[in-house]
C-alpha cells in the first residue's frame, strides 16, 4: 500500500497542477499594449517653398510617408495666404485614405490642377499656403507647410 501511495500522491500534484493551468491561471504575465502617441513622418520632397505655378497648371506631390504603426490618410489644404484671413480666392481640399497595413508609402501625383477662374472669378495671383497633414490608424497627426505662388 506504502508503494502504491508513492506514485498516486505525485501524480494527483500533478493532475491539480495541470488542471489549474487549463482554468486560467497560468505563469505567464499578460500582454500589456502601450497606445500609440507617436506622431506619423511627413518627408516632403515636391513642391519646395518658394515654387511658382502658371494658372491651369498641375501641382507635382512628391513626398514620403511613415508611421511606427501604421498609416491612414494624408490631406492636401491650398488656401491663400492671408495670415488668418478669410478670402474669396481660390482654395482646395482633398483627403486620400492609404491602404491598411501600410506603415510607409511613397507619393508621387500630380492631381491638383490649379484653375484659370473659380465660379466666374479670376484665380488671384499671388502667395498660397500648401499644408499636408498625415493622420495614422491610432489619430496622431503631423503637418508640413511650404508658400507656393501662382502667377
Amino acid at each position: 500500500m506504502r508503494k502504491c501511495l508513492k506514485w498516486v500522491i505525485p501524480a494527483l500534484l500533478l493532475l491539480i497542477s495541470i488542471s489549474c493551468k487549463k482554468n486560467g491561471t497560468t505563469d505567464t504575465p499578460p500582454v500589456v499594449v502601450t497606445p500609440d502617441t507617436t506622431k506619423p513622418v511627413i518627408s516632403l520632397v515636391d513642391p519646395t517653398a518658394g515654387l511658382s505655378y502658371a494658372l491651369g497648371a498641375a501641382i507635382h506631390l512628391q513626398m514620403d510617408l511613415s508611421d511606427n504603426v501604421e498609416l491612414k490618410s494624408y490631406k492636401v489644404v491650398i488656401a491663400k495666404s492671408t495670415k488668418g484671413l478669410q478670402t474669396s480666392d481660390w482654395a482646395y481640399s482633398n483627403t486620400w485614405q492609404l491602404a491598411a497595413g501600410k506603415k510607409s508609402v511613397a507619393i508621387n501625383q500630380s492631381e491638383i490642377s490649379i484653375p484659370l477662374t473659380v465660379t466666374g472669378n479670376q484665380t488671384t495671383l499671388g502667395n498660397y499656403d500648401l499644408t499636408i497633414t498625415c493622420t495614422d490608424l491610432a489619430g496622431n497627426e503631423a503637418s508640413t507647410s511650404v508658400l507656393i505662388t501662382l502667377k
